[in-house]
This record gives structure tokens, C-alpha cells and sequence, in this order.
């Protein structure tokens, strides 16, 4: 009992001055949607909030270059005069910073924080300026998006199936089902079409010249094959269309959805498939 009470106490006094988030070695979206959720913590513990954003394989570009922000930075190096005990480091879902370290607040308070920071998340003036534009352009408020994720993705199923018992090959997004969902609507609607695989692009806009795309430059020798402001660009309009279909256990297109607040369908398998999970999350 002793151990256990020890144990709680030391979670709840980790964060007893500051709440720094160290985002690193992951993507964009792992990173905002963790960064959102320490933030709210932060405010929910009325205690001051850094952000240290390390430029890395994962996500190469600077939250500066990025966003208009009023969020504290802080480099790595000052993190050597910070106590261990405020740096928080795991890329996950708010719903799970809250369990862990903040279940002893009012969880609707807390959500309602995080929404907060979410709105508060201001693209970059000249970002802003060209994505609004794409958007107006084509009508996005009335398109499907459709998020494919189909590079690095593919080569970390293996690892996940080992290493996080909740994914499940059997539910892993087919190109057929995408095709299904594209077919379906191109002819009505406008269709957006945001992935990381240059090769399937071009074979999707060849087959449905309709197709809205972004305009990118890829580069297939990096780790990501599109820029972070690209990525960031496609996230944003994403949650411009009426609603999302997105990949499989991928955080892009879920983070999309809850930022623009619209619904969210997977494909899984090769069925579409809304997601109750998101509509969670966008919950008021």
C-alpha cells in the first residue's frame, strides 16, 4: 500500500513547477496531438507550459516555420537545467495524457482545454494565405478527402502487430477499397486526395482525372517523401471537406478530422467504416 501510494504521489508531483513536452522522433501529427493534450494539462494545473520541438527525420521543419504561436519554446539544451520529473516525452492521444496524468481533474474541463488549444492552432501567414486559397478554389467544404498513407506505414506493420495488441492486420486499409470510395463519389463531388506515395498519385489521377491534389515536391530519398509544410497543408484542408477517409491505424488523418471537427471513416479492409473513436474525440 506503502509502494502504491509512493507511486501515485510521484506521478502527480512530476509536473510540480513546469510541463515541458519534448516532441521527437515522431511525425507531425503524433506530435500536435500530444502537444495539445499537455498544454491543456498544463492549464489545467495552472502551471506554466514549454515546448522543446526537435527538427529530426520524423519531422523535419521548425514549429516557427510552422505556426503563429504563443506557446513558450525551449531549446535542447535548456532542457539539461530542467527536472526530469516536468519533461514528458510519450507522442500519444490526450484522452490517454488525461488517464495518466490527470485523471484526478474534471475530464469535460479538461477536453474543453484541449479544444481550446486546438483552435489556437494558427497556420503560418503565408501557409494560411495559400492553403485558404486551395480550399476556396475547390470547394472543399463539399469534397471528400481521402488520406492515404502508404509509404513508411507499410514498413512498420510488422512492429506494431508485434509490439501494440490492438492492431490488427486483418483491418489494414486496401488501395482497392480507397478506389471504391474514389469511384463512388468523383463524379458527384469533389474528391482530395492527400498521401505520401508519388507512384500512387499519379496512377489514382490517371484513373480519376478529377482528383484534387495538393501541389507537392516529393523526395524519396528522406524518410518523409513531402515536406512538413506539405504535410501540414494536406492535414489542414483535409479538415476543409465535408467529411475524411483515412488509413488504418494512422494518426494523420484522425488528427485531420478532429482539428476540422468533421467525421471520420477508415477504410478497413476494403470497407469504409466510420470511426467511433473520433466522433469521441470530437465531442463536445
Amino acid at each position: 500500500m506503502r509502494v502504491a501510494s509512493y507511486v501515485k504521489d510521484f506521478i502527480l508531483s512530476r509536473d510540480s513547477r513546469k510541463i515541458v513536452f519534448r516532441a521527437q522522433g515522431c511525425g507531425l501529427a503524433n506530435r500536435l496531438r500530444a502537444l495539445v493534450g499537455y498544454q491543456a494539462l498544463a492549464r489545467v494545473r495552472e502551471l506554466p507550459f514549454y515546448l522543446v520541438w526537435a527538427v529530426d527525420s520524423y519531422c523535419p521543419g521548425e514549429f516557427s516555420e510552422l505556426f503563429e504561436s504563443s506557446i513558450n519554446p525551449m531549446c535542447l539544451q535548456a532542457l539539461r537545467s530542467v527536472s526530469p520529473r516536468a519533461i514528458y516525452r510519450e507522442p500519444i492521444w490526450w484522452q490517454d495524457i488525461w488517464k495518466r496524468w490527470g485523471a484526478e481533474r474534471d475530464w469535460i474541463v479538461y477536453r474543453r482545454e484541449v479544444h481550446d488549444c486546438l483552435r489556437a492552432l494558427t497556420l503560418q501567414r503565408g501557409l494560411a494565405e495559400k492553403v485558404a486559397e486551395f480550399q476556396d478554389r475547390h470547394n472543399l467544404s463539399d469534397a471528400i478527402g481521402v488520406h492515404i498513407r502508404n509509404t513508411d506505414n507499410l514498413a512498420n506493420y510488422a512492429e506494431w502487430k508485434k509490439h501494440y495488441p490492438d492492431f490488427d492486420p486483418k483491418q489494414i486499409s486496401s488501395v482497392a477499397g480507397f478506389m471504391e470510395v474514389i469511384d463512388a463519389n468523383v463524379r458527384s463531388r469533389p474528391v482530395f486526395l492527400a498521401t505520401d506515395d508519388p507512384e500512387l498519385e499519379q496512377g489514382l489521377k490517371e484513373r480519376f482525372p478529377a482528383l484534387i491534389t495538393f501541389p507537392k515536391t516529393y523526395d524519396l530519398t528522406t524518410l518523409r517523401t513531402a515536406s512538413v509544410g506539405a504535410a501540414l497543408s494536406e492535414m489542414w484542408l483535409l479538415g476543409r471537406c465535408h467529411r475524411i477517409v483515412g488509413t488504418y491505424y494512422s494518426s494523420f488523418g484522425q488528427f485531420s478530422a478532429v482539428w476540422g471537427r468533421v467525421p471520420y471513416f477508415e477504410v478497413i479492409g476494403d470497407k469504409m467504416v466510420r470511426s467511433e473513436f473520433i466522433d469521441q474525440m470530437t465531442s463536445s
